[in-house]
Formats: C-alpha cells, structure tokens, sequence
C-alpha cells in the first residue's frame, strides 16, 4: 500500500527544500508518494480546491520551516488541517535555518 505524504513549504528556500524532500523521500522509502503543490498541481487548476482535496486525502505531512516563514498563514492552515484527526495523522516539521 502507498504512503501519501503532503509536503507543506512557504516562501522561496522553504520551496527549494520541498522540492529535495519530494524528490529524496521516494528513493529511501518505499511505497511513499509525495505531493507538493509546486510540481502536482497543473497550470490554471484551482489550486485552493486541489490543496483541499489533497490535504483531506492525507494522513502524514512534511513541513518546511525556515525563519522567513514561521509565522506564514499557508503552513500554519496546512499544519492543522493535516492534523485533524488526533492519534491518526502525523505532521513532521523539517526545520532549515532553525535551532
């Protein structure tokens, strides 16, 4: 069975971060897919429908955090809609530039 992990990222360094942890995550574990809305949502789709669709088809969630964003709307929303259903859903924050 595939794993689906949503990858949150805010900003530009949070961007190039997702985009390494999207295409390192399949190499090193099996049977995991990740989404990223950068490089799975197609041009002119309605992203806010598509990244709610994702979000509620998701159980496990990678976020990127780096200074510029620790405080951004976007991965605070998506951070808590991943985390809806408590003991069930897993939310890993990836910090970069962050003690």
């Amino acid at each position: 069975m595939k794993t689906k992990v949503f990858v949150s990222w805010s900003g530009q360094r949070s961007r190039r971060l997702a985009q390494e942890i999207t295409r390192w995550l399949p190499r090193v574990i099996q049977g995991v897919v990740p989404w990223m809305s950068a490089k799975d949502l197609a041009k002119g789709e309605r992203w806010s429908e598509q990244i709610g669709k994702q979000l509620s088809e998701h159980d496990a969630g990678i976020i990127c955090v780096t200074p510029e964003n620790t405080s951004a709307s976007w991965l605070l929303f998506e951070s808590g809609a991943l985390s809806k259903t408590l003991g069930h859903s897993k939310v890993c924050p990836v910090l970069l530039g962050i003690r």
